[in-house]
């Protein structure tokens, strides 16, 4: 039987970009997300159309797209730019099945309105996402990389029910607002806990040894609902699984990190 886990599975697992490791191949790519469903783990964020694509390849190669949570943002492929990842895009009423489309199904489990300071821009695209749960294609609207003042710019009777920000030992500048999320009754799910590959790098020690407390910082927070990991390789859904369930660091654990941001942050 399926534990429930904290860990989400990142869609830059998908892309070449934004990694340290090669990208993986599609056998693996269906291996890793066979791993996550086996073992608990369905949230799925795709955040570049890139993502999606794959995903949605990968969901129907294995049949099992029932078993996941699909999480969207709201970036698209623009023209000559096909392999680049973009900005946001503001959604408009053609977006949404262009994203069923890519993900190979009729309904998005979490959409993400990416946030941004115009309160008209922000409630004519909420005002999209409140419509298409009504139509059954999205089940749950989400505002990502959000900050406190963001929260207030949400409008009278919004659909928002989950909010997502980076957020680590490095860059915990999020606590606020999730907080404040919930004490809104709002979903909390956690960014880049590693912030990079790149990060682990400079921190120059064992890098599954970093990589697992930097991990367990994050998802042992009573604030994060749940944390997205992006993974490569079918092992490190394992790896990842296993730190999850040693729990809050030691002491001696929290002097290594400690250690670390003292020297890096």
């Amino acid at each position: 039987m399926n534990t429930i886990s904290k860990l989400g599975l990142g869609g830059h697992s998908f892309i070449e970009q934004l990694g340290n490791d090669p990208k993986a191949s599609f056998e693996e790519q269906c291996a890793i997300v066979s791993a996550c469903l086996d073992r608990g783990i369905s949230l799925i964020d795709t955040t570049y159309y890139q993502e999606r694509v794959a995903l949605g390849n990968v969901l129907r190669q294995l049949n099992r797209r029932g078993e996941a949570r699909i999480v969207a943002w709201n970036f698209f492929k623009q023209p000559g730019k096909e392999r680049d990842l973009v900005e946001p895009t503001r959604y408009e009423p053609h977006h949404i099945d262009t994203m069923l489309a890519e993900l190979q199904t009729d309904y998005i489990d979490i959409l993400v309105v990416h946030t941004h300071e115009d309160a008209d821009k922000l409630r004519y695209e909420l005002g999209l996402a409140k419509q298409w749960m009504a139509e059954g294609k999205v089940k749950q609207a989400a505002l990502g990389m959000v900050k406190p003042e963001h929260l207030q710019l949400l409008p009278e009777g919004h659909p928002v029910s989950c909010i997502l920000a980076p957020y680590n030992a490095f860059n915990q500048a999020a606590m606020e607002t999730f907080e404040q999320a919930r004490s809104m009754n709002m979903e909390v799910i956690a960014l880049s806990p590693f912030i990079r590959g790149y990060k682990l790098d400079e921190i120059g020690e064992n890098t599954a040894e970093v990589s697992e407390i930097l991990l367990r910082w994050v998802a042992s927070q009573e604030l994060v609902g749940h944390v997205i990991v992006s993974m490569r390789k079918k092992d490190w859904v394992l790896a990842n699984l296993e730190a999850e369930r040693h729990g809050a660091l030691s002491e001696e654990d929290q002097r290594r990190l400690n250690s670390w941001i003292d020297r890096l942050a």
